[in-house]
């Protein structure tokens, strides 16, 4: 028994001193792959490498193959893969590390054969300079060199690139830049794979595209611009200020040390209205939801009151309904309790979105910041936003997940018209499957809302034509989610 318990302390204690990060890596097995043609301005075919991640057709092309393709182009750059991270450097001459624009190398008598790379993660790419966040995978090529892979619409948006997929290939114009043809896109089923979605103009209230914009979905974490916007109205109206010291609750503590909890709080300390903004918008700290609610109307739910009056004096519909100040999901108090979450339209908040910018945009002073510190808490906090990282302009707004709402984000980017004026492109999505649909997907949004701005849409894009011909398989259904005007 003893030498029993000496080797499980042993194993304990390697465990323990293992890096977390090692303990949780581990290799993803594609077995689905693909060598596909690439065509730059209409010259030669080349081999482009590509993994379909689980399903067929959800492509990431291997960025040492397009970085050798792209050699000699105005499009050329240079590229470093190192086991978590990228360095890309444009406009600098690739320089072949070996393995590039070659077929996968596939050993005889291996019917099971799988493209070996790390698992899929938030990987650091550092793009001239500046970092960047996308979800890629590292691993090597057959060369044995570091390669990564890129899904193609991250791609095409990371290098500005006019991509366009059909039955021959992957067709790359280097004079052309990244634009979406939203009606063709629509037609290939483009937003089925969220709840509810929209794009507009927060500046002028100009809706450029929308999806089920009408359909009253849980909100989650984006809950917290409706309790900002409160928060705002109590110190213009005089009742707090932002210098205010807050007394931290039993039920801020409480929170604070649930499942639920993001920034350690103990009953009794003190912090300013200023500090939990910070903490509440950028770590989506549900605790300093609570703490500020009860610091300005006593109680959660007394506030909760507040919040759903607000929504309907700026003219939310019905539809938008709060039960707490964070998104949370709640349970009834009886026998057979009810799982209930906050509920709101897409157009609801686009039309809360545009009344904050309108009234308090100083909400961006901290939504566009990617760190913070909180010396109440001795801590500093990150922005939970990626658009933050991936689009120079992007200056916020909030992200939310739940199990029922799914991965959800509100963002929003500064964009110039052609007269000069700026505008604010606002982007919502609701019910993404995972982060990474969520981070596609809105950058997607905002960078076709900067296109409608730039050339002079206005009002609602016109319905989608009806397709000439039904799509007879997946293959058909997907080649074309990158299009170009």
């Amino acid at each position: 028994m003893r030498i029993k318990r000496m080797l499980l302390t042993i194993l304990l204690i390697f465990v323990w001193m293992v890096p977390a990060g090692e303990v949780q890596a581990a290799d993803q097995k594609h077995r689905i792959y693909e060598d596909l043609k690439l065509f730059v301005d209409g010259g030669a075919a080349k081999v482009i490498k590509t993994i379909h991640y689980e399903y067929k057709n959800n492509r990431y092309l291997s960025l040492r193959d397009l970085a050798g393709a792209l050699s000699g182009t105005a499009k050329t750059f240079e590229l470093s893969v190192a086991d978590t991270s990228v360095t890309i450097t444009t406009g600098v001459e690739y320089q072949p590390a070996g393995g590039e624009n070659e077929p996968f190398v596939i050993p005889e008598d291996t019917p099971d054969y799988a493209v070996t790379t790390k698992t899929m993660r938030l990987n650091t790419i550092t793009m001239d300079g500046q970092n960047v966040r996308y979800h890629t995978f590292i691993g090597q090529n057959d060369a044995g060199n570091n390669d990564c892979y890129m899904s193609l619409t991250d791609a095409a948006m990371l290098f500005d690139l006019s991509l366009t997929l059909d039955t021959q290939g992957l067709h790359l114009d280097t004079n052309g830049h990244f634009r979406m043809d939203m009606n063709a896109l629509k037609a290939q089923g483009f937003f089925y794979e969220v709840h509810s979605a929209l794009v507009g103009d927060a500046t002028t209230g100009e809706i450029f595209e929308s999806y089920e914009e009408n359909l009253s979905v849980p909100i989650a974490s984006t809950t917290k611009l409706m309790t900002y916007l409160c928060v705002m109205d109590a110190v213009t109206d005089g009742q707090i200020s932002l210098e205010d010291q807050v007394v931290i609750s039993e039920n801020a503590e409480r929170l604070s040390k649930s499942q639920d909890g993001m920034i350690p709080m103990k009953a009794g300390q003190t912090a300013t209205v200023q500090e939990l903004l910070y903490g509440l918008l950028l770590p989506s700290s549900n605790e300093c939801g609570v703490a500020l609610s009860e610091h300005i109307c006593g109680s959660e739910a007394a506030f909760v009151e507040r919040m759903n009056a607000k929504a309907l004096a700026i003219g939310l519909s019905a539809d938008a309904v709060f039960f707490n100040s964070n998104g949370l999901p709640l349970f009834t108090d009886t026998v057979a309790a009810t799982k209930i979450q906050n509920h709101m339209t897409a157009n609801d908040m686009f039309l809360l979105v545009s009344h904050i910018l309108r009234i308090y945009p100083e909400i961006l002073t901290i939504t566009d910041s990617v760190k913070a510190d909180l010396p109440s808490f001795e801590m500093s906090v990150t922005n939970t936003n990626p658009m933050l990282y991936n689009l120079p302009n992007a200056v916020g707004l909030k992200t939310g997940t739940t199990s029922m709402s799914g991965a959800c984000l509100v963002s929003a980017m500064e964009a110039e018209a052609p007269d000069g004026s700026k505008h604010y492109i606002v982007a919502i999505e609701f019910g993404a499957e995972d982060g990474t649909v969520r981070c596609t997907l809105s950058e997607e949004l905002l960078l076709y809302g900067k296109q409608c701005l730039e050339d002079g849409v206005s009002g609602a894009m016109p319905p989608a034509p009806e397709p000439a011909g039904m799509p007879q398989d997946a293959e058909e259904l997907i080649r074309a989610v990158i299009r170009n005007y």
